[in-house]
């Protein structure tokens, strides 16, 4: 719930910042893009005082593994200019200029937008739902890499980020001998999916336990399933999410009432995982 109205109350902000700033101005956004007419310069403001902030979130996101509510944070911009980046520019330039309106205006003026923003945002959708197939039928099915980091939260149990198949060799020869899947496969490319992942550990002789984790539903069954794994695990766990947080809070919550609350938030807390949001649960599970 706190997830759901914090969205609510930032996502009001930046709808009121757009409409005050002049973004959903159809005629000014036109306007400041006709560098060659009767150029209006103002957004100019507008873009400089959206990039300044974001410049600074990011490099504060850079420190952080996970968000201050205890949420996955989403992956840093790429850094690389390519030919993606330029066409994907320029095309979207050119339909910011042909409609006035890019994304975050179109659904800030959703009421009051008529026929023309509706189409836009429907155009938007159509081409949203059609680009993973279209970028695959051009460049082939992205490569994901891999963002596996061991973090030990005890030496018979660690978490990470996202691992790929060629990442369970490793875990094996560090000793692990059961591999917990908390990803819903929603959230990751089919070369990751949970029984492609099976497979492949298996394969090694691995046990590879799938207990998708939907992001802060941690119910009774995610963790007795968790805790099976455990229990019948003939050596030490690596379970891994999205970056390691829900995997962790996962783990906290098994062992409420077996370990003290303040190791149960602060281990996991060395890692950059930030489980306060869960002391309560915590503490009422180990009453």
């Amino acid at each position: 719930m706190l997830r759901f109205l914090t969205g609510l109350i930032c996502g009001g902000i930046f709808g009121a910042g757009l409409l005050l700033s002049g973004m959903t101005n159809t005629l000014k956004v036109q306007g400041w893009l006709d560098v060659f007419g009767d150029w209006d310069p103002t957004l100019a403001f507008v873009l400089g005082g959206a990039i300044l902030p974001m410049a600074v979130a990011w490099r504060v996101a850079a420190r952080r593994r996970v968000s201050i509510l205890g949420y996955d944070l989403p992956s840093p911009p790429k850094g690389e200019v390519g030919p993606n980046l330029v066409i994907g520019s320029c095309l979207f330039g050119a339909g910011w200029a042909l409609a006035g309106l890019c994304p975050g205006p179109a659904l800030a003026s959703l009421s009051f937008g008529g026929a023309g923003g509706l189409v836009f945002l429907l155009a938007m959708a159509l081409g949203m739902l059609a680009q993973p197939r279209l970028r695959a039928r051009i460049g082939g099915a992205p490569a994901p890499r891999s963002k596996m980091d061991i973090r030990a939260l005890t030496p018979e149990y660690a978490v990470s980020p996202q691992i790929e198949p060629q990442d369970l060799p490793i875990l094996q020869a560090a000793g692990f001998t059961t591999i917990i899947d908390n990803r819903p496969d929603g959230e990751i490319p089919g070369p990751l999916h949970a029984q492609t992942m099976k497979a492949a550990a298996e394969a090694l002789g691995l046990t590879f336990v799938i207990n998708p984790i939907s992001p802060g539903n941690f119910s009774d069954q995610v963790l007795s399933t968790q805790k099976a794994a455990l229990d019948t695990a003939t050596g030490p766990v690596f379970a891994y999410c999205a970056s390691g947080n829900r995997s962790s809070c996962v783990w906290a919550l098994m062992l409420a009432g077996v370990r003290p609350t303040e190791e149960l938030i602060g281990i996991p807390g060395k890692f950059g995982y930030n489980l306060e949001a869960l002391r309560g649960r915590i503490e009422a599970a180990a009453r």
